[in-house]
């Protein structure tokens, strides 16, 4: 699978941290004994340190995909997108991964490969210039793995011109399922976007006052997001689905202008051409003051949504978001290994029909969501999700965000989002954030 031969990069993948500068390794900012930089100041751009993803985490992941394949009777995978490279790989570096059924990986880089040398640990790091070379790195391979849930046609064809006499068989669906369930180090990971997440909250609630705009505020959020940590991009799986904002801010009203993606959450944006989102509209006193904001910190997503007012909401929204958190409680205590994501829906919408919410939960009207939560990791909508019809058993490692919503026109909506891991005992929450409602000035 993988040679035991690190080359410069062991000390430093295998402790987690490396050494990483535009000028690395030259000889005016020499490489340090095991690629590490420590105690290194942030504002001096000499050593920059960076988490890598660990030697012994892709070859976790490279043997998961290689057994599957092998009880499929395939020669290999062929693998092309950014989330399935920095899976297997460690780096996002544009490129292919070839991953044969027995035998040595190759991560077969297009752009850029200096980077992608010293981002991954992989033995095989080797320059492809053209898709013309493919069929010399398969080794005649006939059937292989492809993603085709996440290829266009016109770029499959391409392929299929440059290996014509090869079988290509869609391995999106193995893949997402690899992925939910995380190891040890990739819950480590969401710990950490939790942590940034709570930082970033403390600076939204700081900042919150009577007159500022969804906007002004949304501001605050991404900036505090972004000295915590924060990567700022999203990974979506879903197709077209990219040109989300990393922070929902919704107040009043607002959060009933439902918009284009699959979440309860939309917002009227600041123009059609990005309709979601923080808006200009001034945030009032005694409304509601919804933040969503996935969190990803080195690659790995934290959801988390939180409520806040200035002064005190209506006795209705009071009660939903007392039902949220009751909604939250009851997810969390039933998630564990065995139960579906069908279930888990179905307890949401008992309790919800047992405060005689029902119609208001998780959208109103025809813009109703029917899912209570999702899975995250590298994408921000992984598997498993709790949903009907989602009959697949959760698993330990499995990281779960429990998103409870009500909506009420005229008032607006109150809302709750935590990450948890499901675990042999049942769900441990990542979330650190405290999920009281936000009472500010009361």
């Amino acid at each position: 699978m993988i040679s035991t031969s690190m080359g410069h990069l062991l000390s430093g993948a295998e402790r987690g941290w490396v050494w990483s500068s535009v000028c690395a390794g030259t000889p005016r900012c020499p490489r340090p004994p095991g690629g590490v930089i420590m105690n290194q100041k942030p504002q001096k751009r000499r050593g920059i340190r960076m988490l890598l993803t660990p030697r012994h985490e892709l070859e976790r992941r490279i043997g998961r995909l290689q057994e599957w394949l092998q009880e499929q009777g395939l020669d290999g995978a062929l693998l092309h997108s950014t989330t399935s490279l920095l899976y297997f790989t460690g780096s996002a570096q544009q490129g292919h991964l070839w991953v044969p059924a027995a035998g040595e990986v190759r991560y077969l880089v297009r752009r850029v490969l200096d980077r992608a040398r010293r981002e991954s640990a992989l033995d095989h790091v080797e320059p492809l210039t053209s898709l013309r070379a493919l069929p010399d790195h398969l080794g005649g391979a006939r059937r292989i793995g492809m993603e085709l849930d996440r290829l266009p046609v016109a770029q499959f064809e391409v392929y299929r011109r440059y290996l014509p006499d090869v079988a290509a068989v869609d391995v999106g669906p193995v893949l997402r399922r690899l992925r939910a369930v995380k190891s040890p180090w990739e819950v480590e990971r969401i710990r950490t976007a939790a942590k940034a997440a709570d930082e970033t909250y403390r600076a939204l609630f700081a900042a919150l006052r009577e007159g500022m705009t969804e906007l002004e505020l949304s501001v605050v959020g991404e900036s505090a997001q972004r000295l915590a940590g924060a990567q700022g991009m999203i990974r979506w799986h879903a197709h077209n689905a990219f040109e989300t904002p990393p922070m929902i801010v919704l107040a009043g009203e607002s959060a009933l202008a439902f918009s284009f993606a699959d979440v309860p959450f939309g917002g009227l944006g600041l123009t059609p051409a990005a309709p979601y989102g923080a808006s200009r509209r001034v945030i009032r006193r005694d409304e509601p003051v919804c933040v969503d904001y996935p969190t990803v910190v080195d690659g790995y997503v934290h959801d988390q949504t939180r409520t806040m007012v200035i002064g005190q909401l209506p006795p209705t929204l009071v009660r939903a978001y007392e039902t949220c958190r009751e909604i939250l409680e009851g997810v969390a205590a039933a998630a564990r290994p065995g139960v579906t994501g069908e279930a888990l829906w179905e307890l949401s919408v008992a309790i919800a029909r047992e405060a005689g919410l029902e119609e208001h939960f998780m959208g109103w009207g025809d813009s109703r969501m029917r899912f209570v939560g999702h899975g995250v990791g590298l994408e921000l909508d992984e598997w498993p999700i709790l949903a009907p019809k989602q009959t697949t058993p959760l698993e330990a490692g499995n990281v779960i965000a429990v998103e409870p919503k009500f909506f009420f026109p005229r008032l607006g909506a109150v809302g709750l989002e935590s990450t948890f891991v499901v675990t042999p005992g049942g769900a441990e929450r990542l979330s650190i954030t405290p999920e009281e409602l936000g009472v500010k000035d009361a």
